[in-house]
């Protein structure tokens, strides 16, 4: 007689005698109808009786107190002649004075969403990769990367493919561009035209593991997709995070250059009001007469061209949205040269004759009005501060300590050095008394100080003419005091450092100054900085006083934690701030977690990803996952065969109708609007073969002739990849590549300029598969841009899409049943437990055929029952 145990929390159960148990078991393990397959298991009722080792086991529960009693899921194991036949858990639906009712089964597994919830998918932990240089572009599209320990080392984690999410960026040659569809020498690339594509295979182990999960399954080791690459996708207005490092730029400009007898022709002349004294002004990122550059700039954010004129134009981008510390360094220089041309003339430029401000700006792209209208900034009276000059109560920085400007004064000032003014009027010869300009604190006249944006609201704030603007700016400081030299409590700001980080400045000689400064300021992503020269104009005489600027200027991404910062509306800080803090930027590296998609649920993606793919993900343990493919769970083979012919009769057997759909549908999203979709329908318009379904290209449309009415759709989030080609100067076919973009930025109405600009990161992510290399630019740097394809062509082939073709997505992946003459074939049979334990691995040969286990009904493991098996002959 044949043995039967029943373990409940690894404890063997009392039952009746084996002969009396009732336990029928019912497992499916295909369902054509639903594209895929399973193994799902349950008993029919089974009755335990109420000893003391069951109520034990059972923790009692017959008794009334006992609460959560029909909650409680145990686990169980059921053998049968010692072979396990049964593996999942027992859950109590009824309870009596002698008995327990309850069912075997193998309930719902862990799902994503019970382990990521409403996590998005950039918050699904830190995957730092070194990215230090616009070159590393390179190194991870030729698969130099670092390695790392594991079978996926030899594919990089992500690729830097050359896709438009924008029209190119171009040059325009006398305001005209070449076409929207041709790569000339005009085009600009810049870093964020290229955000990192991310292996998806790489990304789901890492997401896994992040939370605590090891990820299996054959799915992982299939070439096709361990080498599959995703796009970008996130709001247009999202900050890519490139982990850049300290940026920085130093060169020496002068006024007049002796040696080639030049004097600046870029300038700007201001003055305030009717009578006041003239000022001239140069942005040396924008003048002639610069040298001796130095640009330090690992991520592409200092552009420098020079026109025809000989004028220099340098661009210093700020990349991010964040803190930065900013470091400002310069060295003025008095000459003794005279010179003029037709427009003016420069002298000696001694500081006891004149005053001289060297600062930093901040600004949008283009703005000039920031220098056209500039004037002197170092005053001690309005508007840069609430007081009149010999007014009452006034607050002054101590001698030749930083003196902070409101907004008021000047919005777009970052930071600065002022020098000079020693000498009290001489109007004879058209030189000023700066009174305004001059520090009442500074007793011997030798006037020199710091000056930084102040860190709180403008004094006019409740002004009629007010200034709404507000920067937030810290630097060390002792704060402001009175005129008798007691401390105002004004700008008194605690920023500490293992270093000096003390604003300062000297002047060693009437021609000789200096200072430097550090400064943590909030700039505002795509803002521009430039270095400026302001200096005394001699209105009467023409005369620029003859002098040169040394100087650095380095910006360094320190933190997007805008809680760092604590400062007081007037400009003092409320408690310390620490200098050597560590931010939230990472010098040097990227987190490919922060260019994964904002607003998309990890749950979400991964269920996406699956459909579009046909996979199956099953948790198969505490801490562990599976993805598989799901064809590769069928039986495909006859290594082991369950053999019916002598167990069941042919003549008893019965024939059951699949159901399958009228319709499988099957495909990815597919944006009507993009440029890909119109290109797609206008050559469909155009085609007079009568036979050409341009959906047929992203969607899978297969009819199976069933009765039935039902259609079996099934689409992902994930869009086709449309490709466009792309010419060259001489309009000649140069490549394919992706184009991730609405059509109207295509329209030849509009122009160029106008839709240059245009992103369209947010349209949904597609796939592609790494080609091939294409020598580009990035900011004028050379690099090997990945090409892409919607084919794969290794040992196996796969393209992209659901047409009825032997490499397509859907003959690879899914199981489509299309012959409505199959029919399930319906047996009664008895099978033994060992033929029962292998029903997910066998073939079953019956009256000749060989079929496939859809599914078996009331299964008797004593075998005084025929259990029902339905079959489907040998699919695959």
């Amino acid at each position: 007689m044949a043995s039967l145990e029943l373990y409940i929390n690894n404890q063997l159960c009392e039952i009746e005698s084996p002969e009396n148990f009732s336990v029928y078991l019912k497992r499916q393990l295909l369902n054509p109808a639903e594209l895929s397959t399973k193994d799902a298991q349950r008993s029919y009722d089974i009755s335990l009786p109420a000893t003391a080792t069951n109520n034990a086991i059972f923790g009692y529960t017959n008794t009334e107190e006992v609460r959560g009693k029909f909650s409680q899921l145990y686990d169980a194991q059921l053998l049968v002649n010692g072979i396990k036949i049964f593996d999942g858990k027992f859950k109590i639906s009824e309870i009596g004075k002698d008995y327990y009712k309850g069912n075997l089964g193998v309930p719902a597994a862990k799902t994503v969403k019970d382990i990521f919830g409403e996590m998005k998918m950039n918050q699904a932990g830190k995957w730092p990769l070194k990215f230090e240089k616009i070159e590393d572009v390179t190194i991870y599209n030729e698969g130099k990367h670092e390695q790392k320990t594991g079978e996926d080392d030899e594919i990089s984690p992500c690729i830097f493919p050359l896709a438009l999410y924008k029209l190119m960026t171009k040059e325009s040659l006398n305001n005209t561009y070449s076409a929207k569809n041709v790569y000339d020498r005009s085009v600009r690339f810049a870093l964020e035209d290229f955000p990192p594509s991310v292996n998806c295979i790489h990304m789901l182990k890492k997401i896994f593991k992040q939370a605590e999960y090891n990820l299996t399954g054959n799915a992982l080791h299939d070439e096709r997709l361990r080498n599959l690459y995703m796009s970008y996708k996130n709001p247009n207005d999202y900050e890519m995070q490139w982990g850049t490092g300290t940026t920085s730029i130093s060169g020496t400009w002068s006024n007049y250059v002796k040696e080639i007898r030049s004097i600046e022709s870029n300038y700007y002349m201001t003055s305030i009001w009717d009578e006041s004294p003239m000022s001239i002004t140069t942005n040396l990122f924008d003048s002639r007469n610069i040298s001796n550059l130095t640009i330090v700039d690992p991520s592409g954010n200092i552009t420098h061209n020079t026109n025809r004129n000989r004028i220099h134009n340098i661009n210093f981008r700020v990349p991010y949205t964040g803190f930065y510390k900013v470091r400002f360094k310069a060295v003025y220089t008095g000459k003794d040269e005279m010179a003029e041309n037709m427009d003016l003339a420069v002298s000696p430029g001694g500081l006891d004759d004149f005053f001289a401000e060297c600062k930093v700006l901040r600004h949008s792209l283009g703005d000039t009005d920031v220098f056209e209208n500039l004037y002197f900034d170092n005053h001690y009276y309005k508007n840069n501060i609430k007081q009149d000059l010999d007014g009452i109560g006034n607050q002054y920085p101590k001698a030749h300590a930083v003196n902070f400007i409101d907004p008021k004064q000047n919005k777009n000032f970052v930071c600065g050095f002022s020098w000079g003014g020693d000498v009290e009027g001489k109007d004879d010869q058209g030189i000023y008394d700066y009174k305004s300009m001059k520090n009442p604190m500074i007793k011997d006249k030798f006037y020199h100080n710091p000056m930084a944006m102040s860190g709180g609201i403008s004094w006019s704030i409740r002004e009629p003419d007010s200034e709404s603007f507000r920067a937030y700016s810290a630097v060390r400081s002792e704060g402001y005091v009175f005129e008798d030299d007691k401390p105002s409590g004004k700008y008194k700001i605690e920023l500490s450092s293992l270093n000096d980080i003390t604003p300062w400045t000297a002047r060693t000689s009437n021609t000789n100054a200096e200072g430097e400064i550090h400064q943590v300021i909030w700039l505002q992503k795509n803002e521009y900085l430039s270095v400026v020269s302001t200096a005394t104009f001699w209105e009467k005489a023409n005369v620029w006083p003859n002098h040169q600027i040394y100087f650095e200027l380095s910006l360094e991404p320190f933190s997007q934690d805008f809680n760092w910062m604590n400062m007081d509306n007037d400009g003092s800080s409320t408690k310390p701030m620490n200098w050597n803090e560590d931010g939230t930027y990472k010098k040097g590296e990227i987190d490919l977690f922060k260019f994964l998609p904002d607003n998309i649920k990890v749950n979400d993606w991964i269920d996406n990803f699956c459909k579009a793919f046909n996979l199956k993900l099953a948790n198969t343990g505490i801490d562990s996952f599976e993805l598989s493919i799901k064809n590769k769970d069928m039986v495909t083979t006859a290594s082991s065969v369950i053999d019916l012919d002598k167990g069941a009769s042919v003549q008893q057997r019965r024939n059951e109708s699949l159901k399958l759909p009228s319709l499988y549908d099957i495909g990815f999203t597919v944006n009507t609007e993009e440029e890909g979709y119109y290109d797609l329908k206008k050559k469909s318009e155009g085609n007079t073969n009568g036979n050409d379904d341009s959906e047929i290209i992203y969607r899978g449309k297969y009819y199976t002739e069933s009765t039935e009415t039902n259609v079996l759709t099934q689409t992902s989030n994930f869009s086709y990849c449309w490709y466009k080609e792309i010419l060259d100067f001489a309009k000649e076919p140069l490549f394919k590549i992706p184009v991730i973009m609405n059509h109207e930025a295509w329209e030849n109405d509009l122009d160029y300029e106008d839709t240059m600009d245009d992103r369209y990161y947010d349209l949904p992510q597609r796939f592609w598969y790494k080609t091939g290399l294409f020598d580009a630019e990035i900011n004028k740097r050379p690099v090997r841009l990945a090409k892409v394809s919607n084919e794969y062509n290794g040992e196996t082939k796969l393209t992209l899409d659901y047409k009825d073709d032997p490499n397509s997505l859907l003959n690879n992946y899914f199981l489509l049943l299309l012959n409505v003459d199959n029919t399930y074939t319906v047996v009664n049979c008895y099978l033994t437990p060992e033929e029962y334990s292998r029903l997910d691995i066998s073939l079953v040969k019956f009256n000749g055929n060989h079929y496939n286990i859809a599914e078996i009904d009331g299964y008797d493991p004593m075998r005084r029952s025929k259990g029902v098996l339905k079959l489907i002959k040998r699919m695959i």
